[in-house]
């Protein structure tokens, strides 16, 4: 018991230090080794059981709790909080070697959602990102010299599309991906002869639609920015008869009336008696402006804030076929126009722009995707390792959604909604409890900590060779070689 004392009195001294020189609470949390496998992962990854063994299932909740923890994909990070019993060998047999079916995992995966959510309608969510790989990526499979629209640069990187679904309130989570493939450019020395399947990226996101409706998905609202907001998409999305609120380019033009007659050369009615008008100029016409925003907050005493002015009209777009109805939203401050397009004809500007901004929830995806479980520190050589780590992180943010909205809607009285940072530091809180309690019972853990502790503090430096000449040539020689 003293040497539990000594040590819980030791990581109050550590947090005490590390607060003092503005290190935060969460920066000893995430170092902190894996005392346990967490219940969450453990219970919400079990519908994978029937089709994993014994040693797959337990290295893969081993990994995950890791991740979560605060290690993301960092093997040296994982080793120490494992105290290096399996580190190294489960990373790389699980990831790399272990004969895993992916597609019937991800199929499990997703039919579990339906049979834990009442998903009744809803939003796909459609989006791209990029997992930057600046270091280590010379033998990482999918990795390509893509353009990152944020940084405004060419990056070696892993593009992945994603759909995901949101209920618009508390149901959230991932639905799947797709690895995007350059179909032309310059090959990486990794990638020559290997045969990579292109694929445009909305088709991409169209095949994972397509094949979460085939699993039993039922059909909702597709929302997507202006990069989907073309025609090809759309005329997808008529086919699977799914509705959608897209952002569109503000090059895209409307098909007026024509204010008199079009004749050909020859005096005949042509076949196309309209004309063709940019959307802002087509705008400018409508005069009926709707202006969207918070009300006033009486108990604050907040005035009410403007956020977007709005016109909207049922038109025919030059590009898309049909007719839809199209919101230009105005913001005031930096007086930018941004245009959405929905094949909802009686939808208002308010319900348009209202449904549009659960998109955001994606955004929200992919910080605490790279921010909270490490999706670009996934350094992995193989097709399957690459797949199975982007698995585990959709895998642990359906798990941390799921558990919020448990919180949430359990009882008679419901509970606000925490942010998923909150729901990752209070795992971390019970992995600390449990930690505690080894401390206090267990001696071979203390003792192996410590051990891994001496290893890893001390580290030699590289001894300083001396420059010597190798070999000694004339001028005319090098000359020559010149």
């Amino acid at each position: 018991m003293n040497l539990g004392n000594n040590i819980i009195q030791y990581v109050e001294h550590v947090k005490i230090f590390y607060e003092r020189f503005e290190f935060s609470v969460e920066d000893v949390m995430n170092h902190l080794p894996c005392a346990t496998r967490l219940m969450l992962v453990v219970s919400g990854l079990a519908f994978l059981q029937p089709i994993l063994t014994t040693t797959q299932f337990g290295n893969m909740t081993l990994i995950a709790s890791a991740v979560l923890l605060g290690s993301g994909f960092n093997l040296s990070v994982i080793s120490r909080m494992w105290l290096k019993e399996r580190a190294v060998s489960t990373l790389s047999y699980f990831f790399s070697d272990a004969k895993l079916e992916l597609p019937e995992l991800q199929c499990r995966y997703v039919k579990h959602t339906l049979t834990v959510y009442e998903v009744r309608g809803g939003y796909f969510l459609v989006d791209d990102t990029l997992q930057h790989h600046t270091r280590l990526c010379k033998w990482i499979h999918g990795v390509g010299v893509l353009f990152d629209h944020v940084l405004q640069t060419n990056l070696k990187a892993v593009c992945i599309v994603v759909v995901y679904y949101s209920d618009g309130v508390l149901i959230k989570f991932p639905i799947g991906f797709r690895l995007y493939y350059k179909e032309k450019g310059k090959r990486l020395p990794w990638q020559r002869h290997k045969s990579l399947a292109y694929k445009k990226k909305y088709l991409l996101a169209v095949d994972i639609i397509e094949w979460a409706l085939g699993l039993g998905f039922p059909g909702g609202i597709v929302l997507a920015d202006s990069w989907y907001g073309i025609s090809p998409f759309v005329k997808e999305l008529k086919r699977l008869r799914l509705g959608y609120v897209l952002e569109m380019k503000a090059n895209n033009t409307v098909r007026t009336a024509c204010k008199k007659p079009r004749l050909t050369p020859t005096g005949r009615l042509a076949k196309k008696q309209y004309e063709l008008k940019p959307l802002g100029e087509y705008f400018r016409t409508i005069s009926t402006v709707v202006t969207c925003g918070f009300e006033r907050d009486l108990e604050t005493g907040k005035p009410a804030k403007v956020l977007y002015q709005a016109k909207v009209a049922t038109v025919r777009l030059n590009a898309f076929s049909g007719k839809h109805r199209i919101v230009e939203s105005l913001d005031p401050a930096t007086q930018t126009s941004k245009y959405f397009l929905t094949n909802n004809l009686n939808w208002e500007a308010t319900k348009i722009l209202t449904v549009y901004s659960y998109r955001w929830v994606i955004e929200e995806f992919f910080r605490n995707a790279k921010q909270l479980t490490g999706m670009e520190g996934a350094m992995i050589r193989s097709e399957q390792g690459v797949t199975l780590a982007l698995c585990l992180v959709f895998w642990l943010d359906f798990l941390l959604h799921r558990e919020n909205h448990q919180r949430s809607t359990a009882g008679k009285l419901s509970q606000e909604a925490l942010t998923i940072p909150s729901i990752v530091r209070q795992a971390q809180y019970r992995n600390l409890e449990a930690l505690i309690e080894k401390m206090q019972h267990d001696k071979t853990f203390v003792h192996n900590w410590l051990e891994v502790a001496q290893e890893n503090m001390n580290r030699v430096r590289k001894p300083r060779k001396e420059l010597i000449a190798l070999e000694i040539s004339d001028g005319d020689q090098l000359r020559l070689f010149a």
